[in-house]
């Protein structure tokens, strides 16, 4: 284990499954009798970004390399209760300075997309109860994601710092949120969980949390994980879901079938054709037909 400079880091804490150790003084580490197989490892040290990295575990002694890289200074959004309904807010960059022309794309009822005036307002009255994510971009500057929940009647107002940057806007980042904005505003409320509730689970593995694994424990290794709406990996197990911690999560989606999404955009992303039908002759109710496997999902929002 080295950080992106080349120096050995010692005492990072390596986990795969539900197993774990400490890098020694030579970033070196050793994990014994695991099951062979596709896994996901872990590992984590203050300062550094949390890698998590799919492995496959065959026969015998096999070696990997990993390098970690210095987190990305956090620049935490205010945010206050506000007198009117709706979101609102200004953004400005990390002297605290306004900036002018940044899209902000609200997604949720009752949401859309504005751009920032002159001193670095926006706002979305519409926007009523239930949960949105908001994103605010700009060339120049990284994007800022974060997550809002409104009860009714309630406004929120947010003060928002982007960082410069030479890296443009991803066009995935853009339509992933559009894509959650659907689904937030169509799907089912339990089918997803908020901070607010991950919070409660301190640094449990999702694995662990029974609302999650009770869903989907029939997937064996059929389940698909998402990771923050863009990276997708096919036949995972639970067991894998141990990589994430429920503090590092800001929103946590799932379900038994990709299917039963109904805005499809779940099956879009997964190239997964659903159709329903109707069987004749039995009385039963509509079905679900896909053209490959459209099975148990999980779609996790990390935190920044």
């Amino acid at each position: 284990m080295r950080e992106s400079g080349g120096s050995p880091l010692a005492g990072a804490g390596v986990t795969l499954d539900n197993r774990g150790t400490t890098t020694n003084s030579q970033g070196g580490f050793r994990l014994d009798s695991l099951a062979v197989g596709n896994h996901i490892i872990t590992i984590r040290l203050p300062g550094y970004a949390p890698l998590r990295s799919p492995v496959v575990v065959r026969a015998g002694v096999w070696q990997y390399n990993f390098v970690l890289s210095p987190a990305a200074q956090q620049l935490p959004t205010i945010s206050v209760e506000a007198r009117r309904s709706g979101i609102s807010g200004t953004v400005g960059d990390t002297s605290y300075q306004p900036l002018a022309g940044v899209r902000v794309h609200v997604a949720g009822r009752g949401g859309g997309e504005a751009v920032t005036d002159s001193s670095g307002r926006f706002a979305f009255p519409a926007a009523a109860r239930g949960q949105y994510v908001v994103r605010a971009a700009r060339p120049g500057y990284s994007d800022e994601r974060l997550f809002v929940e409104l009860d009714k009647g309630e406004g929120v107002e947010l003060a928002i710092r982007l960082r410069p940057s030479l890296t443009p806007p991803a066009r995935a980042d853009e339509v992933a949120i559009q894509d959650l904005g659907r689904r937030l505003v169509a799907n089912l409320p339990g089918d997803r969980i908020n901070a607010g509730e991950l919070n409660r689970y301190g640094t449990m593995p999702l694995c662990d949390v029974s609302r999650i694994a009770g869903r989907i424990r029939r997937a064996s290794d059929s389940l698909t994980i998402i990771v923050n709406g863009t990276s997708v990996l096919e036949g995972r197990s639970v067991r894998d879901l141990c990589a994430w911690q429920a503090a590092e999560v800001e929103l946590l989606e799932y379900g038994e079938s990709v299917c039963r999404d109904v805005t499809r955009s779940l099956a879009d992303l997964l190239n997964v054709w659903c159709t329903r039908f109707r069987e004749y002759g039995g009385g039963g109710a509509g079905r679900i037909r896909t053209q490959r496997p459209g099975g148990p999902y999980v779609v996790i929002w990390e935190r920044r």
